[in-house]
């Protein structure tokens, strides 16, 4: 039988602190819901903006009224950003399942959901 192993990480756990939780068409959902649009799941404008401020702080000397001082992010950064946010629903079901935000690796058999901390 084949074991899964996934690593939850802090920025897994700082980004699910922050992840707005709605009700969309009868499901629980972690994107807000604005009527008949979706909004970014952690508020903001930009789900790269709003992530890069969850896990790296405001950074000091912008003035958020000028446009052109905005970040631009790289490909890199971005698809950094994508996995941890495209993980956030297995890291999730590993902390409800043991009911603790500890960071570690975990694992389980694959057709199971019991997540056991190895390290």
């Amino acid at each position: 039988m084949s074991t899964l192993i996934f690593e939850v990480k802090e920025e897994h756990i700082k980004l699910l602190k922050d992840l707005k939780w709605c009700m969309n068409k009868g499901i629980v959902s972690g994107v807000a819901d604005e009527g008949d649009t979706l909004a970014p799941p952690f508020g903001g404008v930009n789900l790269y903006e709003s992530i890069d401020l969850i896990l790296n702080g405001k950074p000091e000397g912008v003035n958020p009224f000028m446009e052109e001082e905005f970040p631009v992010y790289s490909e890199e950064q971005k698809a950094e950003w994508d996995k941890l946010y495209s993980e956030l629903p297995l890291a999730l079901d590993i902390i409800l399942f043991n009911g603790h935000f500890d960071v570690g690796i975990y694992k389980t058999r694959y057709h199971l959901r019991e997540w056991l901390k190895t390290r």
